[in-house]
């Protein structure tokens, strides 16, 4: 039953950049948070922008277990809202005076807001049948375009060279996801297909149309679900075509970099003659205004006008991305006649234009232009009646893309990390998403205009609420409680805050130092640092790229949520991207699980459900709304039935009895299953999801050692039921990794919502109170004393919660006590490495861990949120114990080892490699003890 919402007070919101964007042509989306039993579906939503009501469309995004609303997504108008701030109400809100309206009919759906129309198909390899603006048509048969090469470019130089097959995208289904009045959403969803080869690259691609708006924006998603030896992507895109009426002196071509640069020239150019055309022609011809009549040149270049060169064809290339390169030529026959040498730059923004000074045309942009490269923008038959402009998500001018293993062979886990074989690389079911705008205008834009829409058409404005107020409503776990974040009480709590944000620092300007951009890298960062070599592990097997692992995205996305930085946002929005499409299998025999770390992002041969886990996803998806994110979220709930045949200890154990028939571990392989059906649970209100998880929690409930329950960590598993079997054996399990992929967050935010399991609720209690506890307490508890598998710096986080939850100062305490002794993830200053150590003079931290650095300041974050009136007045409040601490632990740790009890069996894959920890032996004064402990 509903309950009756509540008054809710109004929520401020602001622009996540700090400044309003000069203008939202394609409109802008954001969500909210709301408390149980705020609002529901019948409450309006009002938005106000320097007090004046702004068009908005509101949506339900996800639900309270008594149908309140828990997140609400809300759209308003184009260029509209542009204030600083902003503020959500409830009330009616205003009428947008240019609805949205969506007509279907059985071949065709016509989205029309104003004057302002696009016709999408129903059915053919034309997706955009159409875009006009005052019924003239700038817009015709956008279309897909794929480029597949039979084979990799490796071919002899005076060999043939392998055939390129042109594909084109098919239309299967066209839905409608939205209609108005603020903003229609259509969901076109095919394969591509043609040139002899089989239907192949499933694609979702989304139009997103505004009120208000003379643009689209376009967001498109393809599954890569072909053979790696065989077909090598080189190519793909967005093509349409535009009509050209002005005369060619009045035609224009621009392309704008990063810093608002512009590259700008007329297909046929007046400048640089033997003959001035004058100061009163030229500089509109530059300005790309209309030149007056032809009749008013000086007669010695107009009689001969006709003579100049047409430039007909031109690309912009952006195949690093540290340069681009802007070529034209006169007409398509003369292939080798591209003058290479028209422009060159750093950075593309990805935007462009073609078009006339009189009769308009369309600027077109592609997000991430550079970071994604190779990517290219080509505008082809400028000098006729009609231009083809394609937008390359990947050039064709690139190397061919290659999606095999970096090697044939494998390099053995124990030295290079890397769990290869059973299966072999494979990356079928990954995917990839780029997303693209065009824009209609009526004359040729400023060249001002350009460098301004250049920013709001490559990097998306974003409302968002300001740091106090997520806390308020405790998102995604119970982070944080407090008003004032960052927390700054203390001097002790202030270096703390320092020290994170620093840390943050760093990675924001390593992603740049390193550059790790690119096509399938770019948002990921790398696992871990080669000290020798002054560079991250890139070509070491499992320690090169991190692919979220330890949940470097949450660590982004809580540092966002508490502090309300914007590069931040940017970041963790590309990791999310990223990990949620390339480091996760969608599709194929790997469906709904992700790869762990790896030189290849899909080339390890552990497959997890916890790389791809959905709770992880949920702050992209509901700060954004974005409505891919939901789908690949949705992909996940396939994890259930895939683990049965790739589970995660396979490789260490039997087949599981019949009774399993599969076997996973509780942590981090249930929690994520159980993470992917509360998300649905909650985006749907549909119970069947949250049962799943109580059946799992009733059983766990029933098992003797609760949440250590495990031989070797694991228990058998039954994905048809969602029950769970308790194998025996030797009765616990430590695994160090249990709760820290975001495990440990969700259930201390869903057991807030299941308050009916308490004997899942005691065992999890217990979990956190005792994972950290002493021998002597476990043996008190269960009768037998076990290493929890270490990392107690990172669970100490759960020990402050099971504080918190038991009333007990002592625990949480303790939990401080582990944070401000410990050195694992303390770094030293950022030194800078030049001369011949290096290619070029860097700066680094030494022996740099992601997996530290992440983790730990989430655990330092929830103790700082849970006990905040424990925190030290200085960091060194409690180092006078350090040393006696740190000699308990490495005996400790020692006496586990010997005993081969505790320890990872594995490595973070479960594949049997054994004990893997040894102590740190380069800085044994930062970290004594370190385990390298297959992170």
């Amino acid at each position: 039953m509903t309950s009756k919402p509540s008054a809710p007070a109004a929520v401020d919101l602001k622009w996540v950049d700090g400044k309003a964007p000069t203008a939202t042509p394609t409109g802008t989306a954001f969500g909210i948070p709301w408390n149980k039993g705020e609002i529901d579906k019948t409450t309006p939503i009002n938005v106000t922008a320097g007090g004046k009501a702004v068009p908005v469309q509101t949506w339900p995004m996800a639900f309270w277990p008594d149908g309140s609303l828990k997140w609400t997504g809300h759209s308003i108008a184009a260029n509209v809202g542009l204030s600083d701030t902003l503020r959500l109400t409830t009330g009616t809100p205003a009428e947008p005076p240019s609805r949205v309206t969506v007509a279907e009919s059985s071949s065709n759906i016509v989205v029309t807001t104003g004057t302002f129309s696009a016709t999408f198909n129903k059915s053919g390899n034309v997706l955009i049948k159409s875009i006009s603006v005052s019924g003239k048509v700038q817009v015709q048969a956008g279309t897909l375009v794929v480029n597949v090469q039979g084979a990799p470019d490796e071919f002899e130089l005076d060999g043939p060279r392998p055939s390129v097959t042109a594909t084109t995208g098919r239309v299967d289904a066209v839905t409608v996801e939205q209609n108005g009045p603020v903003r229609a959403v259509i969901k076109v969803t095919g394969k591509y297909t043609g040139g002899g080869h089989a239907d192949f690259l499933p694609f979702t691609v989304r139009f997103y149309i505004a009120a208000g708006a003379t643009a689209i924006r376009m967001v498109h998603f393809f599954i890569y679900d072909t053979d790696q030896n065989k077909d090598f992507i080189r190519g793909i895109g967005l093509r349409f075509t535009t009509p050209l009426s002005d005369e060619l002196y009045n035609r224009h071509v621009r392309f704008v970099t990063t810093d608002g640069g512009i590259w700008g020239e007329p297909i046929r150019v007046l400048s640089g003659l033997r003959r001035d055309a004058t100061t009163a022609v030229l500089t509109p011809q530059f300005e790309g205004t209309a030149t007056s009549a032809i009749s008013t040149w000086p007669t010695s270049v107009s009689q001969f006008v006709d003579q100049l060169a047409v430039w007909s064809d031109f690309t912009l290339d952006q195949l690093s991305s540290e340069r681009f390169t802007v070529a034209k030529r006169t007409v398509a026959d003369r292939s080798a006649s591209f003058l290479t040498n028209a422009g060159f730059g750093t950075r593309a923004s990805g935007l462009g234009y073609v078009g006339g000074a009189i009769g308009g045309g369309v600027v077109f942009a592609m997000k991430d232009f550079w970071q994604g490269a190779p990517r290219g923008l080509d505008i082809r038959g400028a000098g006729t009646n009609t231009a083809t402009v394609t937008l390359w998500s990947y050039s064709p001018r690139a190397p061919a893309m290659d999606m095999r293993h970096y090697d044939t062979v494998a390099h053995g886990l124990d030295l290079s990390y890397e769990d290869v074989g059973d299966p072999d690389p494979n990356p079928v079911g990954i995917g990839r998403s780029y997303e693209a705008t065009l824009q209609l205008f009526p004359a040729t834009p400023s060249r001002a205009t350009l460098a301004s829409l250049a920013k709001v058409h490559t990097q998306t404005p974003q409302i968002v609420a300001s740091p106090s107020f997520y806390a308020a409503r405790k998102l995604f776990g119970r982070w944080y409680e407090i008003q004032d974040v960052p927390n700054t009480s203390t001097a002790g709590t202030v270096a703390l805050e320092k020290r994170k944000s620093d840390l943050l620092d760093f990675y924001l300007m390593d992603i740049k130092q390193r550059q790790f951009y690119g096509f399938w890298d770019y948002g990921d960062v790398m696992h871990t640092y080669d000290q020798t070599r002054h560079t991250w592990r890139y070509d070491v097997g499992g320690y090169a790229w991190d692919n979220g692992e330890l949940s470097t995205d949450l660590w982004l996305w809580i540092s966002f949520l508490r502090t309300g930085r914007a590069d931040i946002f940017r970041v963790a929005h590309a990791m999310t991207r990223h990990l949620s499409e390339v480091d996760s299998h969608h599709t194929g025999p790997f469906a709904g699980l992700g790869s762990r770390h790896n030189v290849s992002h899909w080339g390890d041969g552990a497959k997890e459900a916890r790389v791809s886990g959905s709770t992880l996803r949920r702050p992209f998806f509901y700060l954004t709304t974005d409505e891919l994110m939901g789908d690949l979220m949705d992909f996940t709930l396939q994890a259930d039935q895939t683990i049965m045949t790739w589970e995660p200890l396979r490789k260490v154990f039997p087949p599981p009895p019949p009774e399993g028939p599969g076997r996973l571990r509780i942590g981090p392989d249930w929690t994520t299953l159980a993470g992917n059906w509360f998300t649905k649970w909650e985006r749907t209100n549909d119970t069947k999801w949250r049962d799943r998880i109580k059946i799992g929690m009733h059983d766990i409930g029933g098992f003797k050692f609760g949440l250590f329950t495990g031989n070797g960590a694991a228990v058998g598993w039954n994905a048809d039921t969602a029950h769970m079997v308790d194998e025996g054996g030797v009765g616990l399990g430590s695994y160090h990794l249990t709760m820290i992929f975001g495990g440990g967050e969700f259930l201390m935010e869903v057991m807030e919502l299941i308050t009916d399991e308490p004997a899942f609720d005691a065992a999890w209690v217990d979990f956190c109170k005792y994972y950290n506890a002493s021998n002597a307490d476990k043996l008190a508890k269960y009768g037998i004393s076990f290493s929890s598998g270490g990392f107690s710096q990172l669970y100490a986080k759960l020990q402050a919660y099971a504080g918190e939850r038991l009333n007990d100062t002592s625990i949480k305490q303790a939990a401080w006590n582990f944070i401000n002794t410990n050195k694992v993830g303390i770094w030293p200053p950022v030194t800078k490495v030049g001369g011949t150590d290096v290619v070029s003079p860097i700066s680094e931290i030494a022996n740099l861990a992601t997996n530290d650095a992440g983790q730990l300041s989430l655990s330092e974050y929830a103790v700082l949120a849970i006990a905040p009136e424990l925190a030290p007045k200085s960091l060194m409040e409690h180092h006078a114990d350090e040393r006696e601490w740190e000699q308990s632990t490495i005996a400790e740790e020692a006496s586990v080892a010997e005993k081969g009890e505790g320890t990872d069996t594995d490595t973070d894959t479960d594949t049997g490699a054994g004990v893997c920890a040894e102590l740190e032996t380069k800085d044994k004064k930062r970290s004594a003890w370190r385990r390298l402990v297959c992170l």
